[in-house]
């Protein structure tokens, strides 16, 4: 009997309820976890550097689905707009950054223009849904991609502008191995307000508004205020995600913020498994390996199979194969990576650990 609570998966109290790592007090939970942020501490010790830089996007990338996740998976309200978002953070930082302001202000002062951005986005959700907000959110991208071409004394219009790197305590974060841990670390309290937020009446708010905005009204939230929050803190999240990402390049353009990184981060919360911290992790991470582990497959079965020419064909190669593999998750599994995760985690308690 001890033994099968001891490996109990339910809750058995309110305060229990509302932990933030539910079974933490699991013994093969504490190990996995210790040996899960032992490897991640390690990697760029014995990681070669462009592998070390992937993960620096990755990284990033993780913050920025995080942001879409809780206003596309918690709230309902899609949006075509984010490489938006992430561009304004990171032309914010650029001007913070050269102006003298530390980092350590930069970084949330442009998440926050970011919101306050994030919260016009937000205007035609109050009257729009689905394909029409789409739209919407695709109008307001094209009017910030070409405001940014075109105000070249704040961002140096088509041909980008320079951000300088950031610096704590005289100590210049410009290598892959620094800005891996500052990556890793944003990106982990990111996570953990989101895991947080889901849980409080905010979270349950914006879930009530995605299920039906009609019923929540009814149930005395206000929808206005729910789906004005959604975006801004998306757009917060995305904005710290922009300056992150411009405080690594080191230089940005606006092709660095086209549609298709829109398409990408949206692409990462359906893979990954929507409305979820887990999915938006591994979903991110996926789809920024997935194109790195295609492209060097290719370049070494290219020795092997002279048709596999990186030059002339492996474009198209690493294209289909990512397009496939990314409609083969869907079909098979259309709850995400976080699922797969999930199923994996409850077999390994059943047996053999739970035995």
């Amino acid at each position: 009997m001890s033994s099968f609570v001891f490996y109990r998966n339910y809750r058995l109290s309110y305060l229990e309820d509302r932990s933030l790592f539910h079974g933490f007090q699991n013994f093969w939970t504490r190990a996995w976890l210790v040996l899960g942020m032992t490897v991640v501490l390690a990697l760029p010790q014995f990681l070669p550097q462009y592998w070390i830089y992937t993960l620096n996007l990755a990284a990033i990338a993780v913050i920025g689905a995080l942001g879409l996740n809780v206003l596309t998976g918690y709230a309902g309200q899609i949006s075509l707009a984010h490489a938006s978002v992430l561009a304004i953070g990171a032309y914010t930082t650029a001007y913070l950054a050269k102006m003298g302001v530390p980092f350590v202000l930069v970084i949330p002062a442009s998440g926050a223009v970011a919101a306050l951005v994030g919260c016009l986005i937000s205007l035609p959700a109050l009257r729009l849904k689905g394909l029409y907000l789409a739209l919407a959110t695709l109008s307001f991208f094209v009017i910030v991609d070409f405001a940014i071409r075109k105000a070249e004394f704040l961002t140096g219009g088509a041909a980008g502008t320079h951000v300088p790197p950031p610096t704590l305590a005289g100590y210049t974060l410009a290598g892959d191995k620094s800005f891996y841990y500052l990556s890793i670390t944003l990106a982990a309290l990111c996570a953990i307000f989101v895991g947080n937020l889901q849980r409080t009446w905010v979270g349950r708010s914006l879930m009530a508004v995605r299920d039906s905005d009609i019923a929540a009204e009814m149930a005395g939230i206000s929808v206005f205020r729910t789906k004005l929050l959604a975006f801004a803190m998306a757009s917060f999240l995305g904005g710290m995600a922009g300056s992150l990402l411009g405080y690594y390049l080191q230089f940005i353009n606006p092709d660095n913020f086209g549609l298709s990184v829109s398409v990408a981060y949206i692409a990462m919360i359906i893979v990954g498994g929507m409305g979820s911290v887990t999915g938006s992790i591994l979903g991110a991470v996926f789809m920024t390996l997935l194109p790195e582990v295609l492209r060097v497959s290719v370049h070494g079965l290219s020795k092997v199979l002279p048709a596999l020419d990186v030059a002339s064909k492996g474009a198209f190669v690493e294209g289909a194969v990512y397009g496939l593999v990314i409609i083969l998750f869907l079909m098979f599994k259309p709850e995400g990576i976080a699922r797969f995760w999930r199923d994996t985690l409850t077999y390994f308690r059943t047996w053999p650990f739970g035995h």
